[in-house]
């Protein structure tokens, strides 16, 4: 699975996909948290319907081209470094469903594309 797609579905999705008539906030949809300054650490994406954040599932290796784009959509230039962090228990974090591997049409469609589950490994990234 293309990792770029992912992330730019990821930033996508947290950006421009709400319910209807709940979009009141600037606050950007994307964050990193749990690092040495704004541009470090977990990535995180806001759930818009719920307004809550949850963390990326690192579920395989990312490279610094794909974590460009969350960078980027920061205002921290580009990707200096990405990992993954795991923690010892598991928590609620996103990941992109299978179904989504292939450029998606429409929004409805974009929206079936994410799933919760539970993870202890989470995308760690490092910009400029």
């Amino acid at each position: 699975m293309d990792h770029l797609l992912l992330l730019m579905m990821l930033l996508l999705c947290s950006s421009g996909l709400q319910a209807e008539g709940e979009h009141n906030s600037t606050e950007p949809g994307v964050r990193l948290v749990g690092g040495e300054s704004r541009c470090a650490g977990d990535l995180e994406v806001r759930i818009r319907v719920q307004g809550e954040w949850r963390p990326v599932d690192y579920s395989s290796p990312w490279t610094l081209q794909d974590v460009g784009v969350a960078c980027r959509e920061l205002d921290c230039g580009s990707a200096v470094s990405v990992g993954e962090r795991k923690e010892s228990s598991k928590r609620s974090a996103l990941y992109i469903t299978s179904y989504c591997s292939q450029p998606v049409q429409s929004v409805s469609a974009l929206r079936e594309c994410f799933a919760s589950s539970s993870s202890s490994s989470f995308l760690n990234l490092t910009c400029s």
